[in-house]
């Protein structure tokens, strides 16, 4: 220490200079090996390149909190760590954080230098939060809303959410283009990761849904981490969808992906290109009952036509053959008259 320790009585007195010395020694010296610290994460910045942000415990009302460093370093392998795990560092977030302790003495405050996170700590809190959102849809049916609204016959006019830098929809889009069928794209280009994610997702739905020229509306994105895909497990985007006015087929991350904007949508696809490939299917269906229902159509006009010409040529001939028959047989009848009043003569009979 700079100074001698003074005592008064026997009790040390220190100026704030030494006493901030003695409480980071004594820090020092009780968690020489770090320690780890888990709370809740509340009023989280990120002024480049750092992060700063509150732990925070409510114990029977009262709430505990602890002031959090995370600079440019352990903050790039923190986050990392989280987005393996399909996580974001955010509010909200239940963290387990390792480093050392410090009290800074200009501030007057407790730090935790926090250089590594407990990854499965987070992972446990974010699968509960998820199971207790996706089941408190379910309970208000939510997860049914958009499926009541019929698919029209023949969606032609499609809005579209997506990224256009992502491949996802570069596979979509040559489908759509190689099927051949005039489809009218309506495109939404958006951030489908990160912190804008979830804003732009939910304003495009809505824009979208305000819209009477759009048919089906399809929200796209390939495949990812699970941190890449965590925007589509966010309320917001679930409520935007059950809200929605139009239908809507989702086609998000891989095979074994499924979000709860999955569950919420109308129609659920695995990937994008399943997404796009579902919509030309129900096209192509239509198409081929409408070529069905002409090629029925035409053989019944064609047999029609033909009975119809049978019935003519039956009508004609028997309009050609009557009138001979009636006058052959009004002919007997006027030579037998004339017979029978060749025999009613007088001269006849008198010559008889």
């Amino acid at each position: 220490m700079a100074a001698e320790v003074e005592f008064i009585n026997g009790v040390p007195s220190f100026s704030v200079g030494q006493f901030t010395e003695v409480l980071n020694h004594v820090l020092k010296a009780s968690f020489d090996e770090g320690v780890w610290v888990e709370g809740e994460i509340q009023g989280l910045r990120k002024p480049n390149p750092h992060a700063y942000f509150t732990l925070i415990e409510n114990i029977d009302g009262v709430k505990a909190q602890l002031n959090i460093n995370l600079f440019a370093g352990p903050l790039r392998n923190v986050q990392a760590k989280l987005r393996q795990q399909g996580i974001e560092l955010k509010d909200g977030l239940k963290v387990r954080l390792f480093g050392r302790v410090e009290y800074y003495g200009p501030f007057g405050k407790l730090n935790l230098i926090a250089t590594d996170v407990d990854t499965q700590f987070s992972a446990g809190d974010v699968a509960a939060k998820r199971e207790e959102l996706l089941r408190q849809l379910m309970e208000k049916g939510v997860d049914k809303i958009n499926k009541r609204i019929p698919v029209p016959l023949v969606p032609l006019r499609l809005g579209i959410i997506s990224s256009s830098q992502a491949a996802g929809w570069a596979d979509a889009q040559q489908h759509l283009t190689e099927s051949g069928i005039g489809f009218a794209i309506t495109f939404c280009d958006v951030r489908v990761q990160g912190d804008a994610a979830v804003s732009q997702i939910v304003a495009a739905l809505n824009s979208l849904s305000r819209r009477d020229d759009i048919d089906l509306v399809m929200l796209m994105r390939g495949g990812g981490s699970k941190g890449d895909l965590a925007a589509f497990d966010d309320e917001q985007i679930a409520m935007a969808i059950s809200k929605c006015s139009h239908p809507v087929f989702t086609g998000i991350g891989h095979e074994i992906d499924t979000s709860i904007a999955d569950i919420v949508a109308h129609t659920a696809n695995k990937t994008p290109t399943a997404c796009a490939q579902s919509v030309i299917a129900i096209v192509e269906s239509f198409l081929s009952e409408l070529s069905y229902s002409a090629g029925s159509l035409r053989s019944l006009t064609q047999t029609a036509v033909e009975r119809a010409r049978s019935r003519i040529a039956v009508s004609v001939e028997r309009l050609r053959t009557r009138p001979r028959t009636a006058l052959e047989r009004q002919s007997q009848k006027l030579m037998m008259h004339a017979a029978s009043v060749r025999l009613l003569d007088p001269v006849t009979t008198m010559a008889r």
